[in-house]
């Protein structure tokens, strides 16, 4: 080992320890830790081991991690170094297995030894996020913003934020961590597939087509059931697409025909209150020529009583005079006769003038 690359150590270890972890005990995770500390290997190198040594346990359907590991990792014998690579290779097998809650149960015990460790805090967004904990996405942002933050553990906070479904926020925050990590090497066929779930919730189809294109491109021959669920992503992106497609369509025909309906409508009534308008017109039209009619017939009834009043007046006045100037008593009875006549005919016109008047009204 001392002759190894650094860049190689971590998989010469597991080539190592890789045989054991078909096996029925757990030891090689404290031998796991002691060639770390012996060989003094760094953190990238110590995340990596871990990782692919807890996914060969899983495949193998080792147990995990318990009680009897703990106990003796947290002994007079254990060591942090111990107990930090007991924590990474248990922390995988749970994510694996996608135990959101007991993962999370987990880094709370984690976290109070281990709490900048990137990988941990990535663990319990992990679990967060996956089981919905209101603190899930402050969990995420310590583990990106983490000063020990490297490729494992940003394939982990990657992994928790695609699981984040019920945050609007999360298919722009998933791109812009796979841009983040693309731009630092870290590229490969699952960040592809992840950014392709992200741009198919996004409505962006054809973007989406071309990252899972590049996943299935990059995977290669290997998992058949990893490969499967790249091709079951590209087949939800196309029937996702054309759904979308079909809906939208069938939204602008609904559209246009109610469009239609609603102008005809509007026509109809437009038309119906034109209608009703020119015949309030007509009536109002009509009652202001019979109003006028009847203050036109008023106020002529009016002037010929006044110059009836006015002839009968001057009547009287010149009768009354002609009576004053009278000396005999023939002369005032001839006088008094006339202004008896006289009246009588003013009588007889005014009542002539109203009966006419009611006659033709």
């Amino acid at each position: 080992m001392r002759v190894v690359p650094v860049g190689e150590r971590a998989a010469v270890l597991v080539d190592h320890l890789a045989s054991r972890t078909s096996s029925g005990g757990l030891d090689w995770i404290a031998d796991l830790a002691r060639g770390v500390e012996r060989y003094g290997l760094g953190l990238p190198e110590v995340r990596r081991a871990a990782t692919d040594l807890a996914w060969m346990a899983r495949v193998a359907e080792q147990r995990y991690p318990g009680d009897l590991e703990w106990g003796a990792a947290g002994g007079v014998s254990g060591s942090r170094t111990q107990r930090l690579v007991l924590a990474y290779v248990h922390g995988q097998r749970l994510r694996f297995d996608y135990r959101f809650r007991e993962i999370l149960e987990r880094c709370n015990g984690w976290l109070a030894e281990f709490h900048d460790d990137a990988l941990i805090l990535s663990f319990a967004a992990f679990g967060g996020l996956g089981s919905r904990a209101p603190n899930g996405l402050d969990l995420y942002d310590r583990a990106v913003r983490a000063p020990d933050s490297d490729r494992k553990s940003r394939q982990v906070a990657l992994t928790a934020i695609w699981f984040a479904d019920h945050l609007a926020e999360q298919p722009d925050t998933l791109l812009r961590l796979s841009d983040e990590m693309m731009a630092r090497g870290d590229d490969d066929a699952n960040i592809h597939y992840r950014r392709a779930a992200a741009l198919r919730r996004l409505g962006r189809y054809d973007e989406a087509l071309t990252e899972i294109d590049l996943a299935i491109d990059r995977f290669g021959v290997g998992n058949m059931l990893v490969h499967e669920q790249y091709a079951q992503e590209r087949r939800t992106i196309i029937h996702t697409r054309d759904l979308r497609r079909g809906a939208d369509e069938a939204a602008a025909r609904l559209s246009d025909e109610m469009t239609a309906r609603m102008d005809e409508r509007i026509d109809r009534a437009s038309a119906a209150l034109e209608e009703k308008i020119e015949e309030a017109s007509r009536q109002l039209t009509e009652r202001v020529s019979v109003a006028q009619k009847l203050v036109s017939e008023g106020l002529l009834k009016m002037v010929e009583m006044l110059g009836l009043f006015v002839t009968l007046l001057g009547f009287l006045i010149g009768s009354g005079t002609v009576l004053v100037k009278a000396r005999t008593f023939s002369e005032r009875a001839i006088a008094m006769s006339v202004v008896v006549v006289g009246a009588l005919v003013f009588f007889g016109l005014l009542r002539l003038v109203t009966q006419v008047r009611r006659r033709s009204s």
